[in-house]
């Protein structure tokens, strides 16, 4: 699984970014787009779960992972549903 690339859910495309959240940490992003939309403007991102900050990059990128296969489907609203 690529967090880049993401996963398909109930017609959505889901993907985790890991992104700078202050000097010397990371955040995740989850975001949703549906399928074959062209636009980027279509993307919503959310916040996962839990959301922590990381120190390592590895370790940020080992979690957007985790929180990947947790998403279980994504509603009607375009976020998504965990499980």
């Amino acid at each position: 699984m690529n967090i880049a690339t993401g996963v398909r859910r109930n017609g959505y495309r889901v993907f985790c970014d890991v992104v700078m959240a202050t000097e010397g940490s990371f955040a995740i992003r989850v975001a949703t787009r549906p399928e074959g939309a062209g636009p980027v403007g279509t993307e919503r991102v959310w916040h996962p779960p839990h959301a922590s900050s990381y120190f390592e990059l590895d370790e940020a990128e080992k979690a957007a992972h985790r929180i990947l296969r947790q998403v279980k489907a994504v509603g009607q609203n375009g976020e998504p549903v965990y499980g």
